[in-house]
């Protein structure tokens, strides 16, 4: 699920529209697409050293024919907010994995219950071909670490 960007949002007091559901096939067949899942918006490492270099890399990513989806578990509304306070527009998308189904099916999944966050996406960026066959998937050990799923890594498996 995702709030789609338009130029009102580049004020940060402006609502998106209402979310859109999408689905795997109807979003990333066709393409090549780099999934980059972090445990929470706004969170130090998320947001301090994680989501900012794809955000600034994005055109590097479209120059190499991929697209990017940062995915959490937060709702559509705060991933939609986070990329304005990130300054991302259209180049970069910024949606809600509820149910976890993708992470769930990876086995990424991480119990943050003892800091009250319940159960979450791992840190991890996946690599999508065209076909929607998995390409590369590198999977954090930790959630504090951004080192196989940092955007440097991710540009070179393209």
């Amino acid at each position: 699920m995702e709030c789609e960007w338009s130029p009102a949002l580049e004020d940060p007091k402006a609502c998106p529209m209402p979310p859109k559901q999408f689905t795997a096939e109807s979003a990333w067949k066709g393409k090549t697409t780099v999934i980059v899942s972090v445990p929470g918006a706004y969170t130090p490492t998320c947001h301090g050293n994680h989501a900012p270099g794809f955000v600034s890399k994005a055109k590097e990513f479209t120059e190499k024919g991929a697209q990017v989806y940062i995915v959490s578990y937060n709702d559509p509304f705060v991933m939609s907010g986070w990329r304005s306070a990130l300054g991302a527009k259209d180049e970069v998308h910024f949606a809600t994995e509820f149910d976890l189904g993708l992470s769930k099916f990876l086995d990424a999944t991480v119990d943050m219950s003892k800091m009250g966050f319940g159960t979450r996406g791992a840190r991890y960026a996946l690599v999508v071909d065209p076909d929607l066959k998995i390409k590369s998937f590198d999977k954090e050990a930790s959630p504090g670490e951004v080192d196989s799923s940092h955007v440097d890594a991710v540009l070179g498996k393209l």
